[in-house]
Formats: C-alpha cells, structure tokens, sequence
C-alpha cells in the first residue's frame, strides 16, 4: 500500500515522469527495440524538463516587463504565443495536462477503430497545446480529479477526430489523395476557406505561379514572416 500510495503521488504525479510513460507505451506498442524505447523514454522527460526550466525564466523575465508595461501605459498585457503560455500553464496543470492528452489518445483511437470516421491525429504538440487549454478551462470553471480528466479527455478525442474530418472534402480536392488528413485544431477557419474558394475561387490561378519581387521572398520564411 506504501508503495503504491509513494507511485501515485511521487512518482505519476509528476508530469514529465507521465508524458515520458506515453512516449515509452507508444514505442512499445510500435516494437521498437529496447535501446530505442529507452532513449526516446529519456528524451521526452528531458524535453519536458527543459520546458518546465524555460517556464521559470519566462516567468521572471515576463512579470518585470509586464509591471513595467501596465506602469508606463496603464494596459494589461499578454503573450500571444502557444508555447511560452503551455510552459507557464504546466507548472499548475502539468499532470491533468498529461492525462487528457494520453486518454484523448485513446479515445481518438477507439473511434477511429470502431466509427466510420478514420482519423489518427498526429499533430502531437497541438494535442499538448489543446491538452492544456481544455484543462484550465474546466478547472476554471471548477472540475478537479477524475471528473476534470474525464471530460477533458473526451472533449479533447472526440476533438482530434472531428476537426480533421470536417476539413476531408476539401484536403482530398487540395491533394487529390484520400491517404492523408489534415491535423489542426484551427480547422474551422480553412473550411470556412475552403467554401469561400469553392464558390469564388478559380482552380486555374495558383499562388505558385505569382511573380513576387526578389527582395520580398524572405517573407517566404515562415518564422521570419511571423516575426
């Protein structure tokens, strides 16, 4: 009993220790060899790690500069960016987090199996991302335990199974191939695209075949366009 209550509250209670699990019942499930299950084992718990340190240094960075901003122009702000958000966010949530996401998995995978709807998302860092923001809300809104895993889980599988489905009719025309899916959870915005196209749009012009000025194709670079 002393064992199991030091594994549940020592040791699964700890979010990279949990996301590391997935990793390693994933590599299992894949027959991988031991030496791979090993090292991706250790590299997801060292990558969660290392999001849990850039969480701390956001933090102190961003509470100073944040004091300074609502001092100078009276405003509060915020950091418009998935990433630095989850890794701040994880610090409270990290192990609900980390459930939803395993059992989102499941669920993903048992409708897939058992539904007509044949979608496997494997957009993994947008399942974190969705993991994570599902999880505040319910809190917020004042679910705790296994009735907050539960109902994230759900929301968050029946999630990774609709969204790519919904956007199928028009990623088939786009790729002429129903081999793959897209995997986003800003689908409803490409197919609100893809029905403003299919009504006004015209197949023979390309954004491929646009002749943009040499001195703008940097903005090709997506970071950089971002940025």
């Amino acid at each position: 009993m002393d064992f199991f209550r030091f594994l549940m509250s020592d040791v699964l209670s700890e979010p990279a220790v949990l996301v590391g699990l997935i990793a390693l019942i994933g590599l299992i499930a894949q027959k991988k060899p031991v030496t791979e299950c090993i090292k991706g084992t250790v590299k997801t718990i060292m990558g969660f790690v290392i999001l849990g340190a850039g969480a701390g240094l956001v933090v102190s960075s961003l509470s100073d500069f944040a004091n300074i901003f609502q001092y100078a122009f009276g405003i509060q702000g915020v950091v418009p960016n998935n990433e630095a958000i989850v890794s701040v966010a994880q610090k409270s949530f990290g192990k609900e987090m980390a459930m939803i996401m395993f059992f989102a998995m499941v669920i993903n995978i048992m409708i897939a199996r058992f539904t007509p709807w044949k979608f496997i998302f494997l957009t993994g860092h947008h399942t974190l991302f969705m993991s994570m923001m599902v999880a505040v809300i319910l809190a917020t809104a004042g679910m705790t335990g296994i009735t907050l895993i539960a109902v994230g889980s759900l929301v968050v599988g029946v999630a990774m199974v609709f969204f790519p489905a919904i956007a199928h009719p028009y990623m088939k025309k786009v790729t002429g191939s129903d081999d793959v899916a897209i995997g986003h959870f800003s689908t409803l915005s490409y197919v609100l695209a893809g029905f403003i196209g299919s009504k006004f749009g015209n197949k023979e012009h390309s954004t491929e075949d646009m002749n943009v000025p040499k001195s703008l194709l940097f903005l090709r670079d997506t970071p950089v366009a971002i940025s």
